[in-house]
């Protein structure tokens, strides 16, 4: 059996992707087997725990999870599997403490440990990353979090804390000493594509599975002009923090209502 698992990173075009897979379940139901964050809404809380405390513990309940994740798929001979979860990263950086990916290429090893419990000797385990220029990342990273949370930080100061998870292709070094030679590791950067689906086609061309007849997503997380500034008032108002929330789901809503994007 071969694998791809497609394991980061937040805010690279994962949403994309996912949505992309989800729409095509039908297509690919008798190509390839598929995985996605929410059929492994347990294994992520595992693995954003031991991003926030990564205890041994910890890291074998994580593991536990995903095995049992696995277990439909392990009578499933030669049909490839896709995973795509950035959960499986960790926790995002800039929640709870965590500022980076420190954890990832250990979450690595523990997946690996895990799928490898499914193929054969010679059975190919491709992890896949999507990465993203740190200027890119840190900006999408920052209206994110502004969406979601209450910051008062303009995006030059917040992202002097971004900074020090934003060298996505260290993490994938990282990565790469972690799971070598027992897996390969590719990644691909989003920063420099024109086409949103690539990073899909690529986890697919892997599997030698076609996708030239793929119904494309349009849901993406699209920033808009002047959002930034607006919730970074909001955040810095005499508002309530309720007050606050139901004017962002309305400024939300109201954009989504006039052009469909988020």
């Amino acid at each position: 059996m071969k694998v791809v698992i497609h394991q980061g990173f937040h805010k690279t075009g994962t949403t994309t992707l996912q949505k992309t897979l989800s729409k095509n379940r039908e297509y690919l139901k008798d190509r390839v087997n598929v995985l996605l964050p929410d059929d492994l809404q347990e294994a992520s809380l595992a693995a954003r725990r031991y991003a926030i405390a990564p205890k041994d513990r910890t890291l074998r309940n994580f593991g536990a999870i995903v095995r049992e994740a696995l277990k439909p798929f392990a009578d499933q001979g030669g049909k490839p599997l896709l995973i795509s979860n950035e959960e499986f990263a960790g926790l995002i950086p800039g929640r709870k403490g965590v500022w980076s990916y420190e954890q990832t290429h250990v979450l690595s090893k523990a997946l690996l440990d895990e799928v490898s419990r499914l193929t054969d000797a010679g059975d190919r385990i491709i992890f896949l990353f999507t990465t993203r220029n740190a200027a890119d990342w840190i900006r999408s990273k920052y209206w994110q979090n502004l969406r979601s949370h209450r910051i008062r930080e303009d995006l030059s100061q917040y992202g002097k804390a971004l900074q020090q998870g934003a060298d996505l292709e260290a993490v994938v070094r990282r990565v790469i000493e972690a799971v070598s030679p027992r897996a390969e590791v590719e990644s691909v950067n989003v920063s420099s594509l024109d086409d949103h689906d690539f990073p899909l086609i690529k986890a697919l061309s892997i599997l030698n599975v076609r996708s030239d007849r793929l119904i494309t997503s349009d849901n993406r997380n699209v920033q808009p002009a002047g959002g930034t500034d607006y919730f970074l008032d909001l955040n810095r108002s005499n508002l309530s923090d309720e007050e606050v929330a139901a004017a962002k789901r309305a400024y939300l809503d109201k954009l989504k209502r006039s052009n469909g994007t988020h």
